[in-house]
């Protein structure tokens, strides 16, 4: 019996040039997807980078214009708000950032100079001015009070200024490129076992909830390098800690629930990363054990 020729032809596999072509097609669409995720990485690496130098130019603009530091309202050197003891922003393993976002104001009520000798502690306030004071209370509002739990008062300084617009919520102004926020204030360095001044007060940026791949691409535009997380400007702070202690090296952090075989190679894990735009902490051990 012979067989339809028109069976036979329906039963015809791909050739080998046909494979070939296909398989070619699919590496070029593959080879697009990766390139336009690198591309996309990088927009927002480079986001971010622009973004921490942005905020540090205007650290330095108000700083000439007025000769302290935004939020450094006692003129000693040192911003008051303590960017890593806050107990409700410190919180760095946390991956919900309800708590940090509520930390900045979001009306856009104007930022106002509080009387002499009365603390910025309420949102819209900025810096006290320091007063003689009037008679009998002249001793008791002649201190400029400091302001070491509230996050806005660095931007309202800004704002009162004229460095930054006053038409945007602090909030926003405080959301970076990873939807996290940043804060500026001081950190105070504990690192006792890499010869650091223990206790020292420290102006500098902390940022949340940084994948690992954007932190170390902050620490090489920063440091030029991101072989040790414990030295020069860009840091990674410890995530189950409250002070400034750091992790020695990239993608071996652990916060109190996870392994650091968990997070070894995690290119995607969360850290937390200071920054110090103003005077950087020693590493004098860390410095002798590589």
């Amino acid at each position: 019996m012979m067989r339809n020729p028109k069976t036979a032809a329906k039963q015809r596999g791909f050739t080998l040039v046909e494979m070939s072509v296909t398989m070619a097609a699919a590496g070029l669409l593959f080879a697009a997807v990766t390139t336009g995720q690198e591309l996309v990485d990088q927009a927002k690496a480079t986001k971010l980078i622009n973004d921490v130098k942005t905020v540090e130019m205007q650290i330095q603009q108000y700083a000439q214009l007025k000769g302290r530091m935004p939020g450094d309202c006692d003129a000693d050197g040192v911003i008051d708000y303590t960017a890593d003891t806050n107990l409700v922003q410190s919180l760095r393993f946390d991956t919900d950032n309800n708590a940090r976002a509520s930390e900045y104001a979001y009306n856009l009520a104007q930022p106002t100079i509080p009387l002499d000798g009365v603390a910025a502690t309420i949102q819209s306030n900025g810096c006290a001015l320091q007063g003689t004071g009037l008679g009998a209370t002249a001793a008791a509002v002649a201190d400029v009070a400091t302001s070491t739990s509230n996050a806005n008062v660095w931007l309202n300084d800004l704002k009162l200024a004229g460095v930054i617009s006053d038409s945007a919520a602090n909030r926003k102004l405080a959301k970076l490129v990873h939807e996290d926020f940043v804060f500026v204030g001081n950190v105070i360095d504990a690192n006792a076992t890499a010869g650091s001044a223990t206790g020292a007060a420290y102006n500098a940026m902390v940022i949340h909830n940084v994948p690992q791949w954007m932190a170390r691409r902050l620490a090489m535009a920063v440091n030029g390098q991101d072989a040790r997380s414990d030295r020069t400007r860009v840091r990674m702070l410890t995530r189950d800690s409250v002070d400034g202690t750091y992790s020695t090296v990239w993608q071996t952090d652990a916060d109190a629930t996870t392994s650091a075989a968990t997070l070894l190679g995690a290119r995607d894990s969360m850290v937390t990363v200071v920054y110090f735009f103003d005077r950087i902490p020693e590493s004098k051990a860390a410095a002798a054990s590589v």
